[in-house]
């Protein structure tokens, strides 16, 4: 009897500004050929998802990353008088979804989701907490409902149903691609910020990393769900992560960032095998990553590129002295293999002005000099202005107090 054809679909999960991750994961994945029958999409994800079937090849993922470098946290969460007003008189929600709507008209090339070249989902969550997929009518609609968090935009009305953050179901859009006729998934995540150091500022952005969560612990248990029945294949999260949700700064970072651990994950056959929901346990210690030394950059990127530093990844990884470090790429992987005590930065990574003056302190690989061939980082611009005015003494405190308690036996 013969086999029913594969269809494959590609899954972009909800999480708000990490929703940039996902371009960047697109990128590679068209990239390298990968070309789905079919998009479901929640959340910031149905954005990205009816933008992609609008134009599903690299000129539409290229247009779409365009509009994410240029986006600002007013351009989707306004904050205004009136708002502000309507919240305090019972509106329902902190932010109106004018700024939304009009981003995504201005940007978003059909009227309706059946006008796209793409066949596509979106998954939103009705009042009573079931999930309702959008597969026809006003496109715009459907993604205002399907983001439609609760307490910061209002619900949409579709319908009969009141609408809400697709997030929010008791289901991820994957068991709804499979649910569709899918044979193979592949899902664009977002994950989440894994290494912030303290709850996010603000009741929204502590919401949405709470989100980002929920939709974490979702995937993991829908791929148990699934049980092996479809092939999944997820692509990489970013680790280590402390980009708010809330925080729209960092999309050309991320998507560059997401487009490098795609590429890699498929350079290593990430598609050849499906993912099982044990790989998706975050677990900094069992990938190397608690965290990565000098902040996650390539330390020899501080030495070419004009000076510059540029974030590794974790496809190319080396350990020097107890401690991970990764590089963009093997080249230059393979060069600090032959020579790390050149390439890494002095007393472990540890501000250099502390350590002259006889303390422990972490530094910032952001706030760096190289002098004489050596690596430095200090706490601060102002830390680092101190130590800069007496830099000969200050080093040579740093190297006698270093050299003093971290001698080699």
């Amino acid at each position: 009897m013969p086999q029913p054809p594969s269809r494959t679909a590609f899954v972009f999960a909800g999480g708000g500004s990490l929703g940039a991750i996902q371009v960047g994961a697109l990128r590679e994945l068209v990239r390298a050929g990968e070309r789905p029958d079919f998009v479901v999409g929640a959340s910031v994800g149905a954005l990205n998802a009816c933008f992609f079937a609008a134009r599903p090849n690299s000129e539409g993922v290229a247009a779409l990353e365009d509009i994410w470098c240029g986006l600002k946290r007013n351009d989707i969460f306004p904050f205004t008088w009136r708002s502000a007003m309507g919240w305090f008189r019972g509106a329902g929600s902190l932010f109106e979804s004018t700024a939304l709507r009009g981003l995504i008209e201005r940007h978003l090339p059909m009227r309706n989701l059946e006008d796209a070249a793409l066949p596509v989902h979106v998954v939103a969550t009705n009042l009573s907490g079931a999930t309702v997929c959008l597969s026809r009518g006003a496109a715009v609609d459907a993604v205002l409902a399907s983001a439609a968090i609760p307490i910061a935009f209002p619900s949409v009305r579709i319908g009969a149903d009141h609408l809400m953050d697709g997030a929010i179901a008791g289901n991820t859009p994957i068991l709804t691609a499979a649910e569709l006729g899918a044979t193979r998934i592949i899902v664009l995540q977002t994950g989440y910020a894994c290494s912030i150091d303290g709850p996010p500022n603000g009741a929204v952005a502590r919401g949405m990393h709470a989100l980002t969560l929920l939709i974490a612990n979702q995937m993991e248990r829908d791929l148990q769900l699934i049980g092996g029945k479809i092939d999944v294949h997820v692509a990489p999260h970013l680790c280590p992560l402390d980009v708010s949700p809330f925080n729209f700064d960092q999309s050309a970072a991320l998507i560059e960032r997401a487009a490098l651990h795609t590429r890699a994950w498929l350079d290593a056959g990430g598609l050849a095998k499906a993912t099982s929901p044990a790989e998706l346990e975050h677990d900094h210690a069992s990938m190397m990553m608690g965290p990565p030394a000098a902040g996650g950059y390539d330390v020899v990127s501080y030495f070419a590129n004009g000076g510059t530093p540029i974030e590794g990844s974790i496809a190319f990884t080396a350990t020097y002295d107890g401690k991970t470090y990764l590089f963009v790429d093997a080249a230059n992987r393979d060069t600090f293999i032959v020579d790390p005590a050149r390439y890494a930065p002095q007393y472990g990574g540890r501000c250099a002005y502390a350590m002259a003056h006889g303390s422990d302190v972490k530094g910032n690989p952001k706030v760096y000099r190289i002098d004489d061939g050596r690596l430095f980082f200090n706490l601060d611009p102002r830390i680092h202005a101190q130590w800069e005015r007496d830099l000969a003494h200050h080093i040579a405190r740093a190297d006698a107090r270093w050299f003093a308690t971290h001698a080699k036996t």
